[in-house]
């Protein structure tokens, strides 16, 4: 089982809800970019402390998360303004890769939860299916996850966001954004007592 951030955040931060014993509020950079980020995140992934969503936020003044599922309502409207461009490759269009964006898009829709939910939301939100897709290639390096892809080119939100700014907007922004999941997942590591081997699977 996953684990989860209690509901009254006891022992957890108020702002980034880890565990007091790993806050990551006093590294956590603010990167101001061009793009809006606007993240569609399933309602189920609200509490687990591996939503790297919620990271992505705090780090990036200009992006935000609106929660799907869960009987909520949900607006769909805004993701069909101009100059959306959503992160993700689900329909029988070809995607386009970032350098292909011209112009480059203002406003970028990421889908945030498990491959499954992700899929889920697709066929959900119809408004998505209108938008441009943009697909990210496979990583060069692959680096230490807290959850295992179901496929070679799957990511965590926080990776998939911190490679297409890469694209979008320079190394400046991906940079430290990666180097933040790196150290998400070294203090989850670390509070967890889990010991991984030299290809960075988990033994224990």
């Amino acid at each position: 089982m996953r684990s989860t951030t209690p509901e009254d955040l006891a022992g957890h931060c108020k702002t980034c809800w880890l565990n007091l014993e790993i806050c990551l509020c006093a590294v956590l950079p603010k990167l101001p970019t061009r793009t809006e980020i606007v993240i569609v995140r399933h309602v189920a992934e609200l509490r687990l402390t591996s939503n790297t969503a919620r990271f992505a936020a705090l780090a990036l003044p200009n992006a935000r998360i609106l929660e799907h599922g869960g009987g909520t309502h949900f607006d769909d409207r805004e993701l069909t303004l101009p100059g959306t461009a959503l992160l993700y490759s689900a329909s029988p269009r070809p995607p386009l890769e970032p350098p292909r964006l011209d112009p480059p898009p203002r406003r970028l829709i990421v889908l945030d939860g498990s491959f499954r939910q992700a899929r889920r939301m697709y066929k959900k939100i119809s408004a998505l299916r209108s938008l441009p897709e943009l697909a990210l290639p496979v990583p060069d390096v692959t680096p230490i996850r807290l959850r295992v892809p179901p496929h070679e080119a799957g990511m965590s939100t926080l990776e998939a966001i911190a490679h297409a700014l890469r694209w979008l907007e320079g190394p400046e922004v991906s940079e430290p954004l990666l180097a933040l999941y790196d150290e998400l997942v070294r203090r989850v590591d670390r509070h967890r007592g889990r010991i991984r081997d030299r290809n960075g699977n988990a033994v224990s």
